[in-house]
């Protein structure tokens, strides 16, 4: 299989790079007559989209990508480096099998020059670890006077299940003794040094902790601003759904901004792995912390919850499902006004070095900056759950549609919007990115594919069916799908030496068709047509209800003949019998739904609903 990137694998195909390009451009957002000419950089090279974070200036992290526009930032999004000038960045495994060959051939990477015009790199909830010359390109670019905001998350949030969490990515190793993480090549030793030493303390003067503790009322231990460079500003209690702290080792280079206070009754997250609050109070370490680190600066904070919104964009890179995420922007005991007194400081270089004097008052030395328990890791180095279904976190190919990092995704390109018929999809080139419409025929090779041929018969193709399109289309799992009329959208390609389409980014029955007989009212367009159309357009449109969305204020629609989903938005008279917080029965209903197309949550949706109805006429 062509788009499996081997552990050997030097450099991406021509077929590769058609295959992922679904989710390009990277975003990038811009502020207008207030541009302050600084640039905020998020980066997504090592991690931010695993398991349920979705840490992307167009998902989840949205609504902080948009503050920041709105006080004169450019905001982008970094993905890595082209190396082959493919126009997509691709991930190659250079850590289980850590050759120079491989190191060579990866593009998600930090370099220098690749970050050197931002200001400010946001590092959130990375989730694979830095080579020793990303570790000196992040060196560099502090060295030069710029800033790092490291989010971080509770220990074990490894989140794709590759034995790494973020706690761990930033200290410089792996919580475990085990020899298998004296990795070697560009990475070296990632063990567990024993003490409260590592990257992070050597460059910053702080570690993150192994803990992982709740206290939803918020850490309410806020350092006065006078002592903390004005960043407390507006500040409250910020609260911790499940989250670690930081221990100081250096008082010149670093220190608290938050801590739990006297009053603060913290407790172990449900989760913890061991005790999970080791020392509590101040002891414990802040919650948010800084760094003066020579001409550069750093941010630090151990959780992502009071800076996240509900407005994830990828699906989950293991099983592509939905995301959850916490509407922390905008709830009580938000990082919000922080986060910004934060970059606004990360982004404006001064001379000082240290926090040494009056004007930068020293922190205070964590008392055990290194517990007992943090010595060793209680998973003996293995991640928190085996991965299953052919998922591996190493491996960009195997993840589910829709994932960031995915092959394919519904942001799929097809030939300029023409459908072609079977003989003009036959006449393209291998590679050609078309949408081919034709009847269906036949299995075959099981359930893996199908062919189609035109309506005269004289001209067929096979249709190679990625897993999410089996159930549906398949003729083996599905037989009324035969005669039906398919349009298709995927690459020009050979399979069991016949053309085809292949990598798949979109299908679904034409003609009014739904895989047998009519389906709702005339003019009724499929969840597919309606997440193609343009904002503002009236649509009537036919799904099946998939989940609740910001409940209970909108539910998913998923699409009757493959994985597609809009949003829809509730009107408050709505909301009782349609929101599947309200009505749990609505889960797998036929749902006809009358509105406009829009976006909810930086998602395409349906808004202004004037009418939903359950329809049982669709099979």
């Amino acid at each position: 299989m062509k788009h499996i990137l081997f552990a050997g694998l030097l450099a991406a195909s021509l077929g590769s790079a058609h295959a992922y390009q679904w989710n390009y451009p990277a975003p990038i957002k811009t502020p207008g007559a207030n541009d302050n000419g600084k640039v905020v950089l998020f980066d997504v090279s090592h991690g931010g989209t695993e398991g349920n974070a979705d840490w992307v200036i167009d998902g989840a992290f949205s609504d902080f990508a948009d503050a920041l526009v709105a006080e004169g930032y450019t905001v982008q999004e970094y993905r890595g480096v082209d190396k082959n000038s493919d126009g997509v960045i691709q991930f190659v495994d250079d850590y289980t099998t850590p050759t120079i060959a491989n190191s060579n051939a990866n593009e998600a990477v930090i370099t220098y020059t690749a970050i050197s015009h931002a200001d400010v790199l946001v590092l959130a909830e990375s989730n694979r670890p830095f080579t020793l010359a990303e570790q000196q390109a992040l060196e560099d670019f502090v060295a030069d006077g710029k800033g790092i905001f490291f989010v971080a998350d509770h220990y074990n949030a490894d989140r794709n299940l590759n034995t790494w969490d973020s706690t761990e990515v930033f200290n410089g190793y792996n919580r475990s003794t085990l020899s298998q993480f004296n990795v070697g090549g560009s990475y070296g030793d990632l063990r567990n040094p024993g003490t409260a030493s590592g990257w992070l303390a050597q460059e910053f003067g702080i570690r993150f902790r192994f803990n992982a503790i709740d206290w939803h009322s918020g850490a309410s231990g806020i350092e006065p601003a006078s002592q903390v460079e004005g960043l407390t500003t507006g500040v409250g209690p910020v609260l911790m759904a499940g989250g670690a702290t930081l221990a100081i080792t250096d008082p010149n280079r670093a220190k608290g901004l938050v801590y739990f206070s006297t009053s603060d009754s913290p407790s172990r997250w449900s989760h913890a792995v061991d005790s999970g609050l080791y020392f509590g109070g101040t002891a414990e370490g802040p919650y948010v912390a800084i760094a003066k680190s020579g001409a550069g600066k750093a941010a630090f904070i151990g959780d992502s919850s009071p800076i996240e919104d509900a407005s994830p964009k990828y699906k989950r890179q293991d099983n592509g499902n939905t995301k959850s995420t916490y509407p922390g922007w905008t709830d009580a005991g938000n990082a919000a006004q922080l986060s910004i007194n934060l970059i606004d400081w990360l982004a404006t270089p001064e001379s000082y070095t240290q926090f040494n004097s009056s004007a930068h008052p020293a922190g205070t030395a964590t008392p055990t900056p290194m517990a007992s328990e943090e010595l060793d890791d209680p998973d003996n180095g293995q991640p928190w759950n085996t991965p299953s279904g052919g998922y591996n976190p190493w491996d960009a190919s195997t993840f589910d549609y829709g994932a960031y990092g995915a092959p394919n995704g519904p942001g799929g390109s097809s030939s300029g919007g023409e459908v072609l018929s079977v003989s003009e999809a036959l006449a393209e080139p291998t590679g050609t990115s078309v949408t081919v419409e034709g009847v269906i025929t036949q299995a075959i090779n099981g359930e893996y594919a199908l062919e189609i041929e035109d309506s005269a018969g004289s001209a067929t193709l096979y249709v190679k069916l990625e897993s999410q399109y089996r159930n549906d289309f398949s003729p083996q799992n599905n037989p009324a799908v035969i005669g039906e009329t398919l349009q298709v959208s995927g690459e020009r390609d050979v399979y069991m030496g016949e053309p085809s389409i292949e990598y798949v980014t979109d299908m679904q029955l034409v003609d009014g068709s739904t895989g047998g007989g009519s389906c709702g009212s005339s003019g009724a367009v499929s969840v597919s047509d309606a997440y193609a159309s343009s904002q503002g357009t009236p649509l009537t449109v036919i799904g099946e209800v998939i989940s609740g969305v910001n409940d209970p204020y909108a539910l998913e629609l998923g699409d009757l003949n493959n994985s597609t989903t809009i949003y829809v938005k509730l009107e408050s008279d709505q909301r009782a019998e349609y929101s599947p917080a309200n009505n749990p029965a609505m889960i797998g209903q036929t749902l006809e739904v009358d509105g406009v197309r829009d976006l909810y949550m930086s998602y395409p949706s349906l808004e202004s609903v004037s009418s939903l109805t359950v329809i049982s006429n669709c099979p």
